[in-house]
């Protein structure tokens, strides 16, 4: 099977928010999602990630208190889940990799630590983009196959 075609660079970002089914209501939060540190700037998806981070955490807090789990099977659940990681695995099986915008350095490998990024900083994007919607955060969570484990 040949590789999927190459997803000329402008279109990454609109082709993202296609995928995940979502409407942009600010096309720049999904661009600066993509964005590899050294891409255009040192910063990258920095800021995006740390927020999809913590609201991936929030997630799994909010999930296991809701199904009465202990905090050390939530913690054990976060741990697993939202580790770089699971996050690259799921991002690479997902095909990710295909729309970020890379640091020409990486000759166009996608290291592992920034899919990882990459998954949190469009869950950052999410969002904000969506008036700070925690269920919007959720969907696209489930999305990629991160929500709660049955």
């Amino acid at each position: 099977m040949p590789p999927p075609p190459v997803i000329p660079i402008r279109e990454r970002p609109s082709a993202l928010v296609t995928r995940l089914n979502l409407v942009a209501n600010d096309a720049n939060l999904y661009t600066e999602s993509l964005r590899a540190p050294g891409y255009s700037d040192s910063t990258g998806n920095r800021d995006l990630a740390g927020i999809g981070d913590s609201l991936l955490r929030q997630f799994y807090q909010i999930e296991g208190r809701t199904r009465r789990k202990s905090r050390g099977a939530i913690q054990d659940i976060v741990g697993r889940l939202a580790s770089n990681n699971n996050l690259a695995a799921r991002g690479f099986a997902l095909g990710i990799d295909r729309y970020i915008l890379n640091n020409p350095s990486n000759q166009g490998a996608v290291p592992i630590s920034l899919m990882a990024t990459t998954m949190e900083a469009i869950l950052g994007a999410v969002f904000l983009d969506n008036g700070e919607s925690l269920a919007a955060v959720k969907l696209v969570i489930i999305q990629f196959g991160l929500g709660w484990p049955e």
